[in-house]
């Protein structure tokens, strides 16, 4: 059976705030028009808060994963705390959410295919997760991180592992 591979897919963050702003929810949209831009230029396909629209994200991403075979996953914020459940699958997470599961029954080659970066908003995931996990980047003057910040890094990991 011959199963159509995109190497490199991207999840981006979906919307899940509750009692926002028309503001909060502009700066959102505009913020993941220039994220797909930047994650186009990488890799060969993008999810989007569109693509996850009222669908579990959790089904979803396992779906798309499961359909596609991809070398590489990249998520970004709620989607990266999705993928860090992900075994025998190469990824990167982006200020993902760690808890103390996360870090239990961690197989070696989970630890080695698994690249994450936090920025200062995210620095007790940051110490949670280097517990464990040693392909780590932390961003202690970043409150936020963007693909556009990442992408050299992204790159070299993903030109260096395949």
């Amino acid at each position: 059976m011959d199963h159509k591979t995109n190497s490199i897919i991207f999840f981006l963050p979906y919307w899940d705030a509750k009692n926002t702003t028309l503001e909060d929810q502009t700066g959102f949209i505009i913020s993941e028009m220039f994220e797909e831009d930047e994650c186009l230029k990488i890799g060969d396909k993008v999810y989007s808060s569109n693509d996850l629209h009222k669908k579990d994200p959790k089904e979803f991403i396992r779906e798309v994963i499961r359909k596609e075979h991809p070398e590489w996953v990249i998520g970004i914020g709620n989607t990266a705390t999705i993928l860090m459940a992900y075994k025998r699958q190469k990824k990167i997470v982006i200020n993902p959410t760690v808890t103390l599961d996360d870090l239990n029954w961690v197989t070696p080659e989970t630890i080695r295919d698994t690249y994450a970066f936090f920025s200062a908003n995210h620095e007790k995931d940051y110490e949670m997760y280097s517990r464990v996990y040693r392909n780590v980047g932390f961003f202690p003057a970043q409150k936020s991180l963007f693909i556009g910040d990442l992408s050299s890094a992204i790159q070299g990991i993903i030109n260096e592992v395949r």
